[in-house]
């Protein structure tokens, strides 16, 4: 019969083996870290079956950001078969652990009925934890929910609150959307000069639809003085980048 002393012993032997093993393992592993990089090169190289390799190993080790990475690959069908059941599961994993791009993801799967069940409160949900992390996209995203009373009761004033968010980041879309509260009133007090001046800032960055309505305003005199030439001006613009009201537009005026 074996002693105890003999038993520890055979017990210590053992667990320095198990833990030799471990240790050989983890320095032969990549951190997560590396693996994300590599991901991140493969994929803007649109080397995307080599990025999916590497973001499903980093997100493996529980890496927020590659879990998102991996789940917009299987959302796209990028270097992986298309799968929303999987996208939504990677996403879910990355936006409990709090990340921000990856819960306005989750959010627009809820929304879409991708992966899971639709359900619009539980979009807003996830957009609101997102925007709360100052995500512009998904401020201005949860500033439509309260203008359109989509998964949310009905808010203009919520509305303006999260657009104006979004906006103060430079946001087009937000700006433009901010620029028509004004210009309508809603959820604000009606202000035709703080609209156009928002709309100016959106078709600064060539938002073909700001374009348009900057061209409107000019054109119908909303908080600016009437001016043809300008309005042609911005309906060209818009028009360039196919915008269709705004080549309707030029026609009527002659400026084709």
């Amino acid at each position: 019969m074996m002693s105890n002393t003999k038993m520890r012993r055979m017990f210590v032997c053992l667990a320095a083996v198990c833990l030799s093993v471990l240790f050989f393992a983890a320095c032969g592993r990549e951190n997560a870290k590396d693996l994300l990089q590599k991901g991140n090169a493969a994929y803007k190289a649109k080397n995307y079956e080599t990025a999916v390799k590497h973001y499903k190993k980093a997100a493996e080790q529980g890496d927020a950001m590659a879990q998102n990475m991996l789940a917009l690959c299987y959302d796209t069908g990028e270097g992986v078969k298309q799968d929303y059941v999987m996208a939504a599961n990677w996403y879910r994993n990355a936006a409990e652990q709090g990340n921000a791009s990856a819960q306005l993801n989750l959010g627009a799967c809820y929304a879409d009925g991708h992966g899971v069940g639709q359900d619009y409160a539980e979009a807003v949900k996830w957009y609101r934890k997102a925007a709360d992390q100052n995500l512009a996209e998904a401020q201005f995203i949860l500033g439509g929910c309260y203008e359109s009373g989509e998964g949310v009761e009905q808010d203009y004033a919520q509305a303006v609150k999260w657009y104006r968010k979004a906006a103060d980041q430079n946001l087009a879309e937000a700006q433009l959307h901010l620029g028509s509260c004004y210009l309508y009133g809603a959820g604000v007090k009606k202000d035709e000069k703080q609209a156009v001046k928002l709309f100016q800032m959106s078709a600064n960055q060539s938002n073909a639809m700001a374009q348009l309505v900057l061209g409107n305003c000019y054109y119908n005199g909303w908080g600016v003085k009437k001016n043809n030439a300008e309005a042609v001006k911005w309906y060209r613009k818009a028009a360039e980048q196919g915008n269709e009201l705004a080549i309707e537009a030029l026609k009527r005026l002659g400026a084709e």
